[in-house]
């Protein structure tokens, strides 16, 4: 009989043996278990992934379409594949990555190196079925598709900051995706505009023109920034807003959150010259001009209290007409003196500066236009040349359009309806007057004026070319940048800019063109205004006489 001591230690030993081979066997078994999931089975679980993701999407994921003004299509959803692949299944990975690079034109050395990293990993994203359909005949070991819903563009790129972007789970981000998420949106809570395809005032073809033409100035002059709006000026509808330069719609390269704004309604600027359109016209509808009245140049230096107010051309006698021709900061001066600050601050508030424009976007800025009991001695005179005020694009544009359409402030329209699948209109947003800003007589004394300036003053470089028995009316801006860390207007930043309107006679089009800091010495009449007409002459009479005009000339 064994004494205590000795069984004790031989009972823990058999304890410790049966523990120590369950450990074992379960080790075993798992083993054997990841080695049948990850070999033998992976790649039948792979086709079930693949069919389970071939699979139709329901009509939820659907989100309806986004409209040019002829009802062509510019952002809808499609089913895409998206090809991946899985890098422990592929032992050829040199053969593979040629394979794939070949099929969906993508670079083959960088395939490779997705096939030498996880275990997962996306070749390309949203491709054809055809071409996924092509590349799964081939069978190809550890390669795998799956079908997806995506934002396509059917037009190409256009108007990218206004559409805006769309997120991986299918809401709108910015621009009118966002602000008519309700109606884009099935699945979203009904807002007052019911669902359906989001029409715009937009025009497919004249977006093009402007998007090509703006890159054009924008990379001639190595501006940082660009925007070109085009206006009907009779029914306020806006016809192109481009922005430059372009925002990526690709979820795979998305932008940063703060370049997903529409640029003509938020960025604010000092609008230089382009504002002394408000100067002139707050003088002539308050009769403070008197026919034939000449005013003092002043050789091109005015002191006024301890600032000097300048000329680029030294002059000593102008006309009214000659202020705008030749773009006198001196003779809009005096104009501004004549009409006082509580009565140009009036006059910026009609042409619709420092009020919100109402696009129906989010976001819009409505600028600054302090009012006078905030304004220095000096703010009178200048604000009458655009500076201490600022300005958004769209607002700039609507105010030429009071000129060019005889003095009618209009709502800038940007969503023109909403349509049902069968095309039609169940929600619309008709033109509207804001108010009368000046008389039709002012009007035409203003645009009388502004004709003056292209064809012989400082927008002569806006010119058109196809007809000339076409007149372009216009004015140019040239501002220097106020630099808020040495609190004074920088010698080297500008905003260079034409806006302007054509046939001056009885226009049919209103355009903004901005260039913001362009590299080196820039001005309006040399960089802006080339801008101007290039567009201009791609909208051939041909065009202007087949769109009809929104609406009957004010009187």
């Amino acid at each position: 009989m064994s004494s205590p001591s000795k069984t004790k230690p031989r009972a823990l030993k058999v304890r410790f043996f049966l523990v120590k081979s369950w450990v074992i066997v379960a080790f075993v078994a798992l083993s054997l278990r990841l080695v049948w999931v990850q070999g033998v089975l992976h790649a039948e679980l792979l086709q079930i992934a693949d069919r389970r993701s071939s699979t139709p999407v329901s009509v939820d994921a659907r989100r309806y379409r986004i409209l040019d003004r002829n009802s062509l299509p510019i952002a809808e959803n499609v089913q895409v594949y998206s090809c991946f692949a899985d890098p422990s299944l592929i032992r050829d990975k040199s053969g593979t990555a040629r394979q794939l690079a070949v099929a969906l034109g993508v670079d083959e050395s960088a395939v490779r190196r997705k096939l030498k990293s996880g275990r997962f990993v996306w070749v390309r994203r949203n491709i054809s079925a055809t071409t996924a359909t092509a590349l799964k005949s081939r069978k190809i070991p550890g390669v795998g598709f799956r079908l997806e819903i995506r934002r396509h563009y059917p037009s190409g790129p256009l108007a990218s900051h206004l559409l805006g972007m769309v997120g991986i789970d299918g809401n709108g981000l910015s621009g009118v995706e966002q602000s008519f998420e309700p109606s884009l949106n099935p699945n979203h809570k009904r807002g007052s505009v019911p669902a359906g395809n989001v029409r715009l005032t937009i025009d497919a073809g004249i977006q093009r023109i402007v998007e090509r033409e703006l890159d054009w100035g924008a990379q001639k002059t190595s501006a940082k920034r660009g925007t070109v709006l085009v206006q009907d000026p009779w029914t306020g509808e806006i016809l192109a807003m481009a922005s430059w330069p372009p925002l990526s719609l690709e979820p795979e390269r998305p932008p940063k959150s703060g370049e997903m704004r529409v640029p003509a309604l938020v960025d604010a600027f000092e609008p230089g010259s382009t504002f002394k359109i408000v100067t002139g016209a707050a003088a002539m509808e308050e009769k403070l001009v008197r026919a034939g009245e000449l005013f003092g140049g002043e050789n091109g230096k005015w002191k006024v209290y301890d600032r000097t107010i300048h000329d680029h051309e030294p002059r000593k006698l102008m006309t009214f007409d000659d202020i705008i021709v030749y773009s006198s900061n001196i003779g809009t001066a005096k104009l501004a003196d004549r009409i006082g600050s509580e009565r140009l601050y009036q006059y910026a508030r009609l042409f619709g500066f420092g009020v919100l424009p109402g696009s129906c976007l989010p976001f819009e800025n409505k600028g600054m236009l302090r009012p006078p009991s905030k304004w220095s001695g000096m703010s009178k005179y200048t604000v009458s040349f655009g500076q201490e005020v600022s300005v958004t694009a769209l607002q700039l544009i609507g105010a030429y359009s009071v000129i060019a359409n005889g003095g009618r402030l209009m709502e800038p329209r940007i969503v023109g309806a909403v349509l049902d699948d069968d095309g039609e209109v169940i929600w619309e947003n008709p033109p509207a007057e804001v108010r009368r800003a000046v008389s039709a007589e002012t009007a035409a004394q203003i645009t009388h004026a502004l004709t003056l300036a292209v064809q012989k003053g400082t927008g002569v470089n806006a010119q058109v070319q196809w007809d000339t028995n076409t007149q372009v009316a216009g004015k140019t801006g040239t501002a220097q940048k106020f630099d808020r860390a040495k609190k004074r207007y920088s010698d080297t930043l500008t905003l260079v800019s034409f806006a302007g309107f054509f046939p001056a006679e009885k226009p049919k089009y209103v355009m903004v063109v901005i260039l913001d800091e362009p590299a080196g010495k820039s001005w309006g009449s040399l960089d802006a205004a080339p801008v101007f007409r290039r567009i201009a002459e791609q909208l051939s009479p041909a065009l202007i006489a087949e769109r009809p005009r929104g609406g009957s000339r004010a009187g």
